[in-house]
């Protein structure tokens, strides 16, 4: 009887030690899962970016417009001009974005930012025999874009990393055009001001390449290039214009959707020069070709640098 208790207890032994070391390598287990678990939880962060900088803008419509006109300036010899009118190439382009990133080299941002681009350009003509003219011309284009973006980045050294970006935005746009002139003919002094002013919005992609130097954990200074696609291209709003001359005449009065047109007008000796021209209806004369609605492009290259702050 003895014999057996001592057998059954032996038995019990060996098949408590074979069951143990089963249940620790599953606690073992289940706590390294939880533990991935929580380190997939702790590397999710959030963040802000703000930037600034400027753009090198693709080719506008209002920009060719401008060429025509010195062309056509250069081209009649009764004219001559002090100056020409100046393209616009440039923008100011600033950003802010809400960041949150899922793992240590992805994230994503949304936010919000502001374009402006606009130039001035004063015009001194002198026509022979006909009396002289001022004009100043001044074409403004400014959006306020909503974006979405995804990043991706690749650690180099333990202080910078390259980030990849790639999204799309919403621009929310407007375009300014105003015309004042002063001039004189025939003895005769005059001024005339032309304000016209459009809505418009577009979708847009964008995509770049950003350089960040960590100075901290929860601090890196950025710079960055990205290209950007975004164009407006129906573009009514309304016109308003006044006259005045030194006879004591004058006059004032709102042009209702006008419309921003672009062709080819066939000017001086037969010669074709692009214009942009407002109108309500489609310019259809037989003076002019391959019109369409004028664009103007936000499209471009931008240039940035700021700050990213990870909370």
């Amino acid at each position: 009887m003895t014999q057996k208790k001592l057998l059954g207890s032996l038995v019990l032994v060996c098949f408590v030690f074979l069951i143990l070391p089963g249940n620790a390598g599953a606690e073992e287990a289940e706590l390294q899962l939880t533990q991935e678990q929580t380190n997939t939880y702790s590397q999710m962060s959030f963040g802000l970016r703000l930037m600034g900088g400027a753009s090198l803008l693709m080719q506008n419509d209002v920009n060719d417009a401008f060429q025509g006109t010195n062309d056509l300036i250069d081209d009649i010899p009764i004219v001559s001009a002090d100056s020409e009118f100046e393209p616009i190439n440039m923008s100011l382009d600033f950003s802010g974005e809400i960041l949150i990133n899922f793992m240590s080299n992805f994230g994503i941002g949304i936010g919000a930012g502001y374009i402006t681009a606009g130039k001035e350009s004063i015009v001194g003509l002198e026509m022979m025999m006909f009396g002289s003219e001022e004009q100043t011309v001044h074409p403004q284009f400014s959006a306020v874009p909503i974006t979405f973006s995804l990043y991706y980045g690749i650690p180099v050294g333990s202080m910078m990393e390259v980030v990849l970006n790639a999204g799309l935005g919403y621009y929310l746009g407007s375009v300014k055009y105003d015309v004042f002139t002063e001039g004189t003919s025939l003895g005769i002094s005059y001024e005339t001001s032309d304000t016209w002013s459009a809505q418009s919005n577009a979708f847009g992609f964008h995509g770049g390449l950003n350089l960040e130097f960590g100075f901290s954990p929860n601090m890196a200074f950025v710079i960055g290039a990205r290209g950007r696609y975004a164009k407006f291209t129906d573009l009514t709003g309304d016109l308003e214009w006044e006259y005045s001359d030194s006879w004591g005449w004058s006059d004032s009065g709102t042009e209702r959707d006008q419309t921003l047109w672009f062709g080819n007008q066939e000017m001086y000796g037969g010669q074709e020069y692009p214009q942009v021209i407002l109108s309500d209806t489609k310019p259809t004369g037989s003076w002019w070709s391959d019109v369409r609605k004028a664009e103007v492009n936000l499209s471009g290259i931008v240039f940035q640098a700021g700050i990213k702050l990870i909370f």
